[in-house]
């Protein structure tokens, strides 16, 4: 039996996804008080003792097993100059799984601050 622990809010996008935008939609666009993080898609998460759920726009399931890279950190796809404050206040939580599958999520976003954070430190002792 599946055991939540831990449920909230999520902007993500895959990293095609984000490569395949324009430059005002990955990063003139982002500046705005009243504009969503850099994502494509946003719903709820759930990450459970076996997987991460969202359901949203559209559903993702990535099993824990699965998961072969996690970083909390700006790279060349989701770079700092995408967020507002060139990310002194959160960085993107990114997620390789699978067959070099590649997702960005930012959990629990509110202004200018995320849980991504706390969800990066629950993901890495679970995985530990």
């Amino acid at each position: 039996m599946e055991k939540l622990i831990y449920e909230g809010a999520v902007y993500w996008a895959y990293d095609t996804e984000i490569l395949a935008m324009d430059v005002s939609e990955r990063y003139l666009g982002r500046h705005f008080s009243s504009v969503p993080p850099l994502s494509k898609h946003q719903g709820r998460i759930y990450l459970t003792n076996t997987a991460i759920f969202i359901e949203g726009d559209e559903e993702a399931s990535i099993p824990l097993s699965e998961i072969t890279q996690i970083s909390l950190d700006f790279d060349e796809v989701f770079s700092a100059a995408s967020v507002k404050n060139f990310g002194m206040f959160w960085k993107p939580l990114r997620i390789t799984y699978g067959l070099d599958s590649i997702i960005y999520l930012i959990v629990d976003y509110s202004v200018m601050i995320s849980n991504n954070k706390r969800f990066f430190e629950l993901l890495t002792s679970m995985l530990a």
